[in-house]
């Protein structure tokens, strides 16, 4: 799905994940999607791409899933430790923006720096603007 740049040390304050495969796997069967069942394997193989698109769906409640922050949160976190620049980048708006956290722009501008490191154009000037304005909002 995007580049991998691997995060050094801790990002934020919360340094741990807490997932329940058999509740992840009980939504994703009651949602019916297929893509989502067939991600379900790629997930428990600790396959990045569909950790994070887990991950997305839940932030957002697609594909027949509800929007859970505290699940999408745990799932992108883990997808961000394994790698995913676009999880990093998601996670640093969550915490940024307060989006099912208390906002933390320390924790935010450390997720950013490491999404500026993107080659995908978009996220890595994305991640870039909003460095830019955490450092305006901290004065």
């Amino acid at each position: 799905m995007g580049d991998r740049i691997m995060p050094q040390g801790k990002l934020g304050p919360y340094n741990y994940i807490n997932i329940k495969l058999e509740e992840i796997e009980q939504d994703i069967r009651e949602s019916g999607n297929a893509i989502l069942a067939s991600m379900l394997c790629q997930l428990r193989e600790g396959e990045t791409d569909a950790i994070e698109y887990i991950g997305l769906a839940y932030l957002y409640g697609n594909d027949g899933l509800s929007a859970d922050f505290d699940k999408a949160f745990s799932i992108l976190q883990l997808a961000a430790q394994g790698g995913s620049i676009i999880s990093q980048h998601y996670l640093a708006d969550c915490y940024a923006y307060g989006i099912g956290m208390p906002e933390d722009l320390e924790a935010a501008r450390n997720y950013y720096q490491l999404s500026a490191q993107s080659t995908i154009p978009r996220i890595r000037d994305a991640a870039l603007h909003q460095l830019e304005w955490s450092k305006q909002r901290n004065q």
